[in-house]
């Protein structure tokens, strides 16, 4: 979940914030959006009546998320992924934005010639604190999976992607955040035959949790596992990928857009200290160029998987990095059992 852009906005649709993240490509009309944003904050609010929502808006391979805390709109841009999965961690992101711009600055709210413009590399710096917040991230992310475990009983969401969001979420957690998170996991194992009527499903939902919980607790995860960026857009692939990388002790972090990858490594406080592995047909020279001058630990590796090999960069890099192609005809066909992936998998374990 990376914010490309963000606004704060009153419901009669004046701008009182904004923010670009530095990889965004949009060039919106502040006082055009704003006046958008208002109206549909409007129009949400008259569906709600009838218990109907906007979730968001999707704008290309982006989406448009809005939240209204008392008469305040936080209104954001985020890089697109599982929208089942992000939908619930972004909303309560943007409440907690929110609220925290209603504490700091209801009284400037209130004094129509306020510039605005004062507050923005305080706030900004707020927004950073949050994001970095390592407690409020655990919490939002034990409250996602609460959620998913919800959906998951209903029938909304596949039982093996609980358990494959369950890694993802937790995997990375040093051991006490991981302590309180396994707590959750073995509550929600009480409480199923309460919440679930269909004996069949109860036991397919208890297993999904006995295994998450083996496997959070197992030895991959106390061994301080490599970890991967994984650039791969097609989710099934990705999956497959993901349970034979976690075999080798690799844990993937899934990337869907190169926008993404380049959101995760520029807003990381440190030097990126993951390797990468890139899936995709649509890398440009461009893409290149920005590869090359990634922040990033000296031993980091890039592997790409591409059909043809993109011309190089021209002109200078600033940071150079040693980047290995691997050409594949046919990336919409590829398949984890040629030895390719062999390759790939000792590449990465070992030390080129």
């Amino acid at each position: 979940m990376i914010i490309k852009n963000l606004w704060i906005i009153s419901k009669v649709g004046m701008c009182y914030y904004d923010y670009s993240a530095p990889f965004s490509d949009y060039q919106i009309d502040e006082i055009l959006f704003s006046g958008l944003v208002a109206g549909l904050s409007t129009f949400a609010e008259s569906l709600s009546v009838e218990n109907k929502t906007i979730e968001y808006l999707k704008l290309g391979e982006d989406e448009l998320y809005f939240e209204t805390i008392d008469d305040t709109i936080v209104a954001a841009i985020v890089s697109a992924g599982d929208e089942k999965l992000q939908s619930f961690s972004i909303h309560v992101m943007l409440q907690f934005i929110g609220t925290k711009f209603v504490d700091m600055y209801y009284k400037e709210v209130e004094d129509m010639f306020f510039e605005w413009a004062e507050i923005r590399n305080s706030f900004t710096q707020e927004i950073k604190n949050f994001l970095f917040d390592q407690d409020l991230l655990e919490d939002i992310k034990r409250e996602q999976f609460q959620n998913l475990f919800n959906e998951t009983i209903m029938g909304n969401i596949p039982l093996d992607l609980l358990h494959w969001r369950g890694i993802q979420l937790f995997a990375n957690s040093n051991p006490d955040v991981l302590s309180n998170s396994l707590k959750l996991i073995a509550n929600l194992q009480d409480v199923a035959s309460s919440l679930i009527s269909d004996e069949l499903l109860e036991a397919k939902v208890l297993d999904v949790l006995r295994r998450l919980l083996k496997d959070l607790s197992s030895n991959i995860f106390d061994q301080d596992p490599r970890k991967l960026l994984l650039l791969c857009k097609d989710d099934d692939t990705f999956k497959s990928l993901y349970k034979v990388l976690l075999a080798r002790e690799i844990l993937a972090i899934h990337c869907p857009t190169f926008e993404y990858l380049q959101g995760v490594i520029e807003t990381w406080q440190d030097p990126n200290p993951y390797d990468i592995l890139i899936i995709d047909t649509q890398i440009s020279t461009k893409d290149i160029r920005t590869l090359h001058n990634m922040e990033m630990i000296d031993d980091a590796k890039i592997i790409m998987v591409v059909n043809k090999i993109p011309r190089p960069p021209r002109g200078r890099l600033v940071q150079k990095k040693p980047i290995s192609f691997i050409v594949q005809e046919n990336i919409s066909d590829f398949d984890l059992n040629t030895p390719l992936v062999d390759y790939l998998l000792t590449c990465l374990v070992h030390e080129s």
